[in-house]
């Protein structure tokens, strides 16, 4: 799909391509500038207007936020003309959301909400996004980029995106400032996220943020696993992985933390996610242990994923959020004890653990 910006955008309303049938549109003066507007004349059966033109590269909430500060801002063109923007594509929310700021709209796409005051309200909506987003991120719910949604739910609101990636380090995570702001792109334009500005990050539907993550959640890569039983209590077996887990490297199942965060007798094997394999862990456990699935007490499964290590919590729990969706990924109960974990997540900001 080729790339739309500011610059071919211009280029292509030189050519006569902002076309909403059965409108007429003539363009009176092209913008010398990405930055500048266009001056249009825009008829329909003998009714005709002079608009003030921005263009802008999408009609993502935080451009349009910005665009109809910019139309407010600039008040004093009106003698020009009427305000309006044009970009590749608008939906229906979208247009309706600037005819409520008084402001005319057309897209690349032939869709158009024109007003003409006191004379003429044209509203065409239905068609298909020809410029559909490019963006490298086909998902923002999916792999290592979804820490950043995780990381969204645990605290709701950030004066600065760069305060978003230092929450993900903390809690054992690591992403690269560029994957932050693309998936933070990719969530505002899902209207989870709003922008109020260029910094500050606000969760507006928490909701959609675990519906996405739900309906994009892979089980993690497994490279080895180990079942059997180690000759020790309960009680000191949980004591040596705890102090074992210090590091970060081994952390509860989803599965087997739900009993931190609903109630749920699960299975009576302890069941933990561990970066070495499997066989340092038993040595670093220094018991007596015998791979079998006869009364079997301790299941370790190596993974490198680091979603499943991020927010640990308490006696190597897994973070809520990693339980809910291990547990809503299950069978009929599961999927049960998962409402009441996904009540609990949205009920709660800024959970340490």
């Amino acid at each position: 799909m080729r790339k739309i910006n500011p610059v071919n955008l211009a280029a292509m309303l030189r050519d006569g391509r902002l076309a909403v049938p059965p409108l007429a549109i003539r363009v009176l003066t092209f913008p010398p500038d990405p930055g500048a507007t266009a001056l249009l004349e825009v008829s329909f059966r003998g009714r005709s207007c002079r608009y003030v033109a921005w263009i802008k590269r999408d009609a993502k909430p935080m451009t349009l936020r910005l665009a109809i500060d910019q139309v407010k801002q600039s008040e004093g063109e009106s003698d020009r003309g009427q305000p309006m923007i044009i970009a590749p594509y608008f939906s229906r929310e979208k247009l309706d959301q600037l005819l409520d700021a008084r402001i005319s709209a057309i897209d690349f796409s032939g869709n158009a909400a024109i007003e003409i005051p006191g004379s003429l309200l044209f509203y065409k909506t239905g068609n298909p996004n020809q410029y559909p987003d490019s963006s490298p991120i086909r998902s923002a719910y999916r792999g290592n980029g979804s820490l950043v949604a995780r990381m969204l739910l645990l605290e709701r609101r950030f004066e600065a995106v760069s305060d978003i990636r230092s929450g993900i380090e903390s809690r054992g995570g690591s992403l690269t400032m560029g994957m932050v702001s693309k998936v933070l792109q990719r969530l505002e334009a899902d209207l989870a996220i709003e922008r109020p500005n260029r910094n500050a990050v606000m969760v507006i539907q928490p909701e959609r943020l675990l519906d996405g993550l739900l309906a994009e959640y892979q089980p993690p890569k497994i490279m080895d696993t180990w079942l059997g039983k180690v000759a020790l209590s309960t009680s000191r077996l949980e004591a040596r992985l705890r102090a074992i887990g210090r590091d970060g490297g081994l952390v509860r199942t989803g599965e087997d933390s739900a009993t931190d965060y609903a109630t749920w007798a699960g299975e009576s094997i302890m069941s933990y996610y561990c970066r070495a394999a499997p066989t340092a862990v038993l040595e670093r456990i220094g018991a007596q242990a015998q791979e079998t699935r006869a009364f079997a007490n301790l299941r370790l499964m190596q993974s490198e994923d680091q979603r499943v290590y991020f927010d640990p919590r308490s006696r190597l729990a897994a973070s809520p959020i990693q339980a809910w969706l291990e547990m809503a990924s299950g069978d009929k109960r599961q999927k049960q004890i998962a409402g009441h974990i996904r009540n609990a997540i949205l009920g709660a900001t800024g959970a340490a653990g």
